[in-house]
């Protein structure tokens, strides 16, 4: 049965929140999900970055709209706000690790920023399969850091930053080998800005002239960098989230497709509704009707 929203999480199946900015969690995948018969229900964190590293076995990733069968070594990046669910093979071995975004914050201001940024800003499969040498560096950083989760011991918090981001550091350096990441390659400052301003604001229905505003550029400027970076407009940017998040509150909520125009700015319904179905190719009752996708229960 939907859910009037999209349930939210400290940690999943916790319904506390996450206040302390240092946060992190790290526990094997077994631990929470084999009690759930090996499958996570999709939800989202407000506040909390999830990398989860498969060592072996399989999982059926759900990161938005988007489904997909992974086995063997894998990482798996879930930016805040992402929906997601899993559905692993029994004795499927791996680690969640769990960081506040906060914690985070001070490596935007260092020389790693421009590695671990792009990390942040967008669900991603990372292949290990075929590079077992750099997983071979990367699962010793994991077992470090889940053994400083587990004791009490001087400097513990520093550590615990310092291994985190050498983790990030050795996934951006796999996602650059994947093919499929020449876009992120192309990431630059005014990119990164662009897509966190769109996150925070395309609920405003801001025009393309006030992010260029925002960002201290022209219009043109700043199309010709985000067909450059994501071989699209700043407009086609604005409206592909307005339609991710119209599209997860079809799936996972029961709200009507009234409420949730307005929820998403839409001053008038059926302008939404014409709206979606110009992006979507169909309108969103019917696209509601034709998901239908159960969740993991």
């Amino acid at each position: 049965m939907k859910q009037a929203t999209i349930p939210h999480f400290g940690l999943y199946g916790e319904s506390s929140g996450i206040d302390d900015p240092d946060f992190f969690h790290i526990e094997d995948i077994a631990s929470r999900s084999s009690d759930l018969g090996w499958k996570i229900s999709p939800h989202r964190h407000a506040q909390l970055f999830q990398i989860l590293i498969l060592k072996s076995g399989q999982a059926h990733v759900q990161l938005d709209e988007q489904q997909q069968t992974l086995q063997g070594a894998w990482a798996i990046i879930v930016p805040a706000g992402v929906v997601h669910g899993f559905c692993f093979a029994p004795d499927t071995d791996g680690r969640v690790i769990s960081i506040a975004e906060s914690l985070l914050e001070d490596a935007y201001q260092e020389k790693a920023a421009m590695y671990i940024k792009p990390l942040l800003s967008q669900a991603l499969h990372i292949d290990f399969n075929g590079h077992r040498n750099l997983f071979s560096e990367l699962w010793p950083l994991i077992q470090q850091l889940e053994n400083e989760a587990s004791r009490m011991r001087e400097g513990r918090a520093l550590m615990s930053e310092y291994l985190i981001k050498a983790i990030l550091l050795l996934l951006h350096r796999q996602h650059r080998h994947d093919k499929s990441s020449a876009a992120s390659r192309a990431y630059n400052h005014h990119a990164l800005s662009l897509k966190e301003l769109i996150e925070n604001h395309y609920r405003e229905h801001w025009s393309s002239h006030q992010y260029a505003d925002a960002l201290g550029t022209s219009i043109s400027r700043l199309n010709r960098m985000s067909k450059t970076t994501f071989n699209q407009s700043v407009l086609d940017l604005i409206h592909d989230r307005l339609l991710l998040e119209a599209k997860r509150r079809l799936i996972y909520t029961a709200r009507s497709v009234e409420e949730i125009s307005y929820d998403l700015g839409f001053k008038d319904p059926g302008y939404f509704s014409r709206f979606f179905k110009r992006s979507a190719g169909l309108p969103p009752g019917k696209f509601r009707a034709l998901s239908n996708q159960p969740t993991a229960t």
